[in-house]
């Protein structure tokens, strides 16, 4: 059994959200999103089918194609540069963030208390965690998640929460 006590700070819920931004931008379902080069391929083939000349086609497709790299990369930077303003915004606004919240890790799954929230979750109702360099993450489901700062635990503490959460079977990503 691991316990935790900790209350969290705006600074963690920045960490927190950078980190599940990171794992958005890490996902499987954002690259496959971005495949630039299906997207040229598809560009060139209808040019070409189109009658345009093949070296034509290729020097437009792959200008669309840098184009929307560059246009992609942009919206990524601006939302990595605003979401420290946009997360401190946010955790002035969740009030239950603001107490002393006490975390119990078993076998049997996670509870957490505080003065706002008392909660009692068994590990099947986890579909995965993720440890990132300064919050440990257990999630809901993929846009919700319980977190507890590296800061609050110590390494002994966060070795045995990793070892309960991988003996209870919860997959890690």
């Amino acid at each position: 059994m691991v316990e935790v006590t900790f209350t969290p700070s705006a600074d963690d819920y920045v960490r927190l959200q950078r980190a599940m931004y990171l794992r958005q931008l890490r996902s499987r379902r954002f690259v496959t999103r971005i495949a630039v080069l299906v997207v040229v391929a598809a560009m060139m083939a209808f040019l070409i089918v189109t009658g345009e000349r093949v070296d034509i086609a290729t020097l437009i497709a792959s200008g669309g194609a840098i184009a929307g790299v560059v246009g992609l990369a942009a919206c990524i930077f601006v939302n990595w540069l605003f979401l420290p303003r946009r997360s401190r915004a946010l955790f002035a606004q969740q009030r239950t963030l603001h107490h002393e919240h006490h975390t119990i890790f078993d076998a049997w799954g996670m509870r957490q208390h505080s003065p706002r929230a008392d909660i009692a979750l068994p590990w099947d109702e986890f579909p995965y965690w993720h440890l990132a360099r300064d919050v440990l993450l257990i999630f809901s489901n993929d846009l919700l998640a319980y977190f507890i700062p590296r800061r609050a635990m110590s390494d002994e503490q966060l070795a045995q929460a990793v070892a309960i959460l991988t003996d209870a079977g919860v997959p890690r990503r």
